[in-house]
């Protein structure tokens, strides 16, 4: 399987037309092509062994009459003599063979599905899939099992009436072989048609049909996901992921859910990932490590903070938590330039602990990346350490400012007197009375105010402005240029809250709730304008190991 993903208008669906185009005529000459510029084809084997392949897949062929040349099926309604594709195999006729040898599914003939067709002469085989359903059982079977499991609702052929039809739902009779008693057809008739359902129903049918109901060798498939919802997608997903047999599958997909099934996959055929790109206005192709990305998906925090939808945006920006990542969304989209669209998502890993390593393993899919950390993640100087070896950078440019910070803020030390402490406990408990439990956040404030602060503290609120005049004020400024050179960007003003320290701080949930309410997220201070500016014209550069 490989699959083609990327952010929009990367070329995905342009690529498998191109691709799809040159495989049944390699010769082609394409004019202006973006992304297949020639192909060459060979085959091994000769013409009886193939005629022997196709009848192992399930091609069956037949005589019309006695001493007639024996036929094959090429699609509906239409036959050719074994002579003639023998001809065709040896003189490479790709073209004349595509039926047997490659089906291909496009999202505009998605909703057309192929769920009735008409009774045929049973010497000969059946040419549409719902034909091979109706000569086939076990393939009904499994095929009613598939739908079964992503809608709730199996699917039967219907062979009593004057054509085929699948219908959703279970007769609760017993089939038998037409012409069957008037129960039965009655039980059956009263069932929905396939083709009278939904467009997601209509969608996941049609995909079944022409890629698992006697699978071809090649399947080309344009955004599988179309009409689906995120359920359906990822257990699509993981059906093509896992098809059995010898077939090629190529994708084109918009869907972190679709890939996030592929990924899931347990019995997964040889994965290929491809990550197109047009964002620089040259078209690259990059890669995949599929293990790389798998990683984003088992680590639970990130798995279900949706990191792996980056894989489709343009650019990254790492963030600790999902109100960080509504703040700065809302910062970006007031800077940016009205008529130059962005194509931008703002993710969280909660927490500062995976920002770099989540980070890296994003660049690593090619994904520009930044990250936007509160100025508290200089004040561990392992994890400073850590973030600067993973996102390549040297650890001996910074190590001497990272000592200078954490030695000045830690060595100054406040403690809180008594009386401010009475003061804070008397505002915090109110009229509570003796037998009421202190609540939970009161209890924790208290906590807090009790610790003897660093000054630290004292800096998260105030930011790299309370260290001027100070011998660590250089240092800092130095270190913060250093990470923002690797695509961290550390919160000058110290934290959030403190982008409008006006609105009352403590409780972030509280605190963004008031600014977005009040509109104090559409007039960013000349700050905060800064940092959008140098995180976008990062993103725009690429990654260091991009550049």
């Amino acid at each position: 399987m490989t699959l083609f993903i990327g952010p929009n208008n990367s070329g995905k669906s342009l690529l498998l037309r191109e691709l799809s185009s040159h495989a049944t005529n390699p010769q082609m000459v394409a004019s202006n092509p973006h992304w297949v510029h020639g192909a060459s084809a060979q085959n091994e084997g000769t013409a009886e062994e193939f005629l022997a392949w196709l009848a192992d897949r399930g091609h069956r062929s037949w005589r019309p009459q006695e001493g007639a040349s024996v036929q094959y099926r090429l699609g509906r309604g239409a036959s050719v003599p074994a002579e003639m594709v023998s001809q065709w195999w040896e003189h490479g006729r790709w073209n004349e063979l595509q039926p047997l040898l490659m089906r291909v599914q496009w999202t505009d003939t998605r909703l057309q599905v192929e769920a009735q067709d008409s009774l045929w002469d049973f010497l000969e085989p059946g040419s549409s899939p719902v034909q091979h359903l109706f000569e086939d059982r076990g393939a009904e079977r499994a095929f009613s099992d598939l739908m079964e499991q992503a809608f709730g609702k199996p699917v039967v052929v219907d062979r009593y009436g004057q054509s085929i039809t699948l219908r959703v739902g279970d007769p609760r009779v017993t089939k038998t072989v037409p012409p069957a008693p008037p129960q039965v057809v009655e039980a059956f008739r009263s069932l929905p048609a396939v083709q009278e359902q939904g467009d997601g129903f209509k969608s996941f049918a049609q995909l079944l049909l022409q890629t698992m109901v006697r699978p071809a060798p090649v399947t080309v498939i344009d955004e599988p996901e179309a009409f689906l919802h995120p359920p359906q997608a990822r257990l699509l997903g993981r059906l093509l992921a896992s098809m059995q047999g010898p077939s090629q599958v190529f994708v084109a997909t918009h869907s972190a859910d679709f890939l996030a099934g592929v990924l899931d996959a347990e019995n997964d055929r040889e994965l290929a990932l491809v990550r197109l790109d047009r964002s620089t206005g040259t078209p690259t192709a990059k890669i995949l490590e599929p293990s790389t990305v798998r990683e984003l998906l088992r680590t639970p925090l990130l798995r279900y903070s949706n990191i792996i939808s980056g894989l489709f945006y343009d650019g990254v920006v790492l963030c600790e938590s999902e109100g960080d990542c509504q703040f700065y969304a809302a910062s970006f989209d007031v800077t940016k330039e009205p008529a130059k669209p962005e194509n931008i998502h703002f993710l969280h890993t909660n927490g500062k602990p995976r920002l770099a390593r989540t980070a890296n393993s994003l660049r690593q899919c090619g994904i520009p990346t930044a990250v936007i950390a509160d100025l508290d993640l200089l004040n561990n100087g392992t994890a400073v350490r850590t973030a600067v070896s993973v996102l390549d950078g040297s650890w001996e440019d910074v190590a001497a400012d990272v000592k200078t910070l954490n030695e000045h803020a830690n060595a100054m030390r406040t403690a809180v007197t008594v009386a401010e402490f009475r003061k804070v406990t008397n505002e915090a408990l109110g009229r509570a009375r003796d037998n009421d439990p202190v609540p939970a956040d009161t209890a924790r404030r208290l906590g807090e105010l009790a610790k003897v602060a660093t000054e630290w503290k004292h800096l998260k609120k105030a930011g790299l402005t309370a260290l001027n005049g100070t011998p660590a004020f250089i240092p800092a400024m130095r270190l913060t240029a250093a990470l923002a050179r690797l695509g961290v960007f550390v919160v000058p003003v110290g934290e959030l809250e403190s982008w409008v320290p006006h609105v009352p701080s403590g409780d972030k949930a509280k605190w963004l709730t008031q600014v977005f309410e009040d509109g104090h997220h559409r007039n960013p201070n000349d700050q905060l304008k800064t940092l959008c500016t140098q995180i976008r014209a990062y993103l725009h550069a690429g990654s260091p190991r991009d550049r």
